[in-house]
């Protein structure tokens, strides 16, 4: 039966955190298929065979649902609905359970309480030095209303081309790369995608134990290391605390746009009613707001009704407001509190700005150390430095060049032998002490020189 499957490179993977019991696996793919079609039967119903693939040593154990669900129709007045397939798939392999899934209910709470995500920043460590970035979508590490709070670059290959000044304080969450002939992305919540055409189960196996053995082999990204690090949430908080919420308004729109949810709440009758554009509007209009925290977790302005939340790896959030709305999802009610915390449509600041809550984890800025290899290769020693005395040097009314020993005489000296044109601009407001022009590569630089004791620039 698993052979009628074709399937793309989408999965999620994850490290069990103990021993996984058939119950933990049963569990799980009846939680994921909560929203079958009222009396739907299982189209293929598997659980934990074996896979052997021929002229392999490669051992696999599969666990498959797919199944007929139904979602609303919301265009339409009519109560009728859409019929959809979906489906569940977990791999298992040495340690490794890998999930891929389309459609089905949602399972990420559950999978947190005996599986430990493999996250984009273990993922991204795969990526050899031939690795091309295409695209990216960073995340500044600030909540402010008066700061750019993301952006996102694409171009044949960002590396040597993005700056990676001050990047210490933002947050990859999507990656796009090219690898040789394949094409990845790694979003935010760890799905790794690669481009392919529609293969087997076996196919998909060899290709899990394919991304398995590069986490293995992995090392240190010299590009992505200029980006924020990761950190353990506990290690955050046993130094600093929250002091300020944002609720990702422009994420969460977005995807309930794009998957046609509708959001209810209780009228005053106690009947579940649809809420109207304008109440809509209100309602986003506040989330769109930064809500500050204080000493005990409470949100200022909201003191009774919400909270920051701590667990023992992660922060949520406790609000009455946003538990009072529900969000009707492949048929099912859940309160907009816990959707949103389910998706990580929420980021929180720390009192120490070093540090940022988001997606689900916890990150530090890292400007400073990890710019210090990308600085050092801005500078190239020159040798005749060491003979240098003064920075103009003396003047006398026949002179026509810079005193020898000068770094002003040494500067055109360097540059005349390569530039075609040099300018002395030195007359007290001037954009740069030297202007060079290079006709062959179009190029004008602008030279600063100072001279003196290092201890007098230390200030």
């Amino acid at each position: 039966m698993p052979d009628r499957l074709e399937l793309t490179k989408n999965a999620h993977f994850y490290l069990s955190k103990s021993e996984i019991t058939d119950n933990v696996i049963y569990d799980i793919l009846e939680a994921a298929t909560d929203n079958i079609e009222l009396e739907g039967k299982y189209i293929i119903n598997s659980f934990r065979q074996e896979g052997i693939i021929e002229n392999t040593d490669l051992n696999y154990t599969y666990s498959i649902r797919v199944y007929p669900s139904v979602r609303p129709v919301y265009f339409i007045s009519d109560e009728i609905k859409d019929r959809i397939h979906a489906y569940i798939i977990i791999i298992e392999v040495d340690k490794y359970y890998v999930f891929l899934k389309k459609s089905c209910a949602n399972i990420s709470e559950l999978l947190k309480d005996s599986f430990e995500l493999i996250g984009s920043t273990e993922l991204s460590r795969t990526f050899d030095s031939d690795t091309e970035y295409q695209k990216m979508a960073l995340r500044n590490m600030t909540i402010s209303d008066k700061a750019m709070r993301s952006r996102s670059y694409e171009a044949a290959d960002l590396k040597g081309l993005l700056s990676t000044h001050s990047a210490g304080r933002s947050i990859p969450y999507y990656l796009k790369i090219r690898q040789g002939a394949s094409t990845k992305s790694i979003s935010g919540t760890g799905r790794l995608v690669e481009s392919s055409q529609r293969i087997s189960i076996d196919s998909i196996a060899s290709w899990v134990k394919e991304q398995i053995d590069l986490l293995a082999n992995a090392s240190d990204n010299i590009f992505l290391d200029a980006f924020a690090k990761k950190v353990e949430l506990s290690e955050v908080l046993a130094i600093t605390s929250p002091n300020a919420l944002l609720i990702e308004s422009t994420h969460l729109s977005e995807r309930l746009e794009k998957d046609c949810l509708i959001i209810k709440y209780k009228s005053k009758r106690g009947k579940m009613i649809k809420i109207s554009n304008r109440i809509k509007g209100k309602l986003f209009q506040e989330l769109e707001k930064t809500f500050e925290v204080n000493s005990n977790d409470e949100i200022i302005g909201y003191i009774r009704d919400a909270k920051i939340r701590r667990n023992y790896k992660t922060l949520t959030i406790q609000s009455r407001i946003l538990s009072s709305f529900k969000v009707i999802e492949n048929g099912k009610e859940i309160t907009l509190q816990r959707y949103i915390i389910k998706n990580g449509f929420y980021s929180i600041t720390f009192a120490d700005p070093k540090y940022m809550y988001f997606m689900g984890s916890c990150f530090k800025d890292s400007s400073g150390v990890s710019e210090i290899n990308s600085i050092l290769d801005i500078f190239h020693p020159i040798k005749e430095m060491i003979n240098v005395t003064s920075e103009k040097g003396t003047f006398s009314k026949r002179q026509k060049n810079f005193t020898d020993g000068s770094i002003f005489e040494l500067i055109e000296n360097i540059h005349n032998k390569d530039d075609d044109y040099v300018f002395c601009d030195d007359l007290g407001i001037e954009w740069a002490d030297h202007i060079t022009l290079n006709i062959d590569s179009g190029c004008i630089s602008f030279i600063h020189s100072k001279h003196g004791e290092s201890n007098n620039f230390s200030k």
